[in-house]
């Protein structure tokens, strides 16, 4: 009796120290994800970014969207993770690099299969607001005009309009990654 007890004790702890082994191989190997508050360091390691640059973001429970530039704000790199469905513990870098337009633009990322879209701008046309109007009511959001942004809002928010310091819309450019 005493040693189906021992055998089984030891089957059950080695299944236990491989889970944890397995559990700790996927972690390190970043399959399991970076965790929000980790996604800056991954970011600055990831996409070689400097320790005195700024970097800006949001962040859903889907979708990371980060700006990172300098403080004379004349080079930028963007970084957009999404946190996966099923065994996911975090988020996972989905693209990056300069934006795809002139710095003049705002851009608008997409990821298929995501509910969520990421925008983000060098912010050279200094917007100053955003609108959402839902079809029953506006929502105003307010924006920093002298620093570059990124928002994360849902793909169904309703109608979306960036306003610059003068009251004039600012359009954005659509892109899928």
């Amino acid at each position: 009796m005493q040693i189906s007890v021992k055998k089984m004790m030891i089957f059950i702890l080695c299944v236990l120290l491989t889970g944890i082994a397995f559990v700790g191989f996927l972690y390190f190997n970043n399959d399991i994800g970076v965790q929000k508050s980790q996604l800056e360091t991954d970011i600055r390691s990831g996409q070689k970014i400097s320790s005195d640059w700024n970097i800006d973001g949001a962040v859903s429970d889907t979708i990371a969207a980060f700006i990172s530039y300098p403080r004379d704000m004349n080079d930028h790199t963007f970084s957009v993770y999404v946190n996966r469905p099923g065994l996911s513990f975090g988020y996972f870098f989905r693209g990056g690099g300069d934006l795809t337009v002139k710095d003049t633009d705002i851009v608008e990322y997409t990821v298929d299969g995501y509910k969520e879209r990421a925008f983000m701008s060098m912010n050279k046309q200094q917007v100053e607001r955003l609108e959402i109007d839902d079809g029953n009511s506006i929502q105003v959001i307010d924006i920093d005009s002298s620093k570059p942004f990124s928002l994360v809002l849902p793909v169904n928010a309703g109608y979306i309009a960036f306003y610059d310091v003068d009251g004039n819309t600012v359009g954005f450019q659509k892109h899928m990654l």
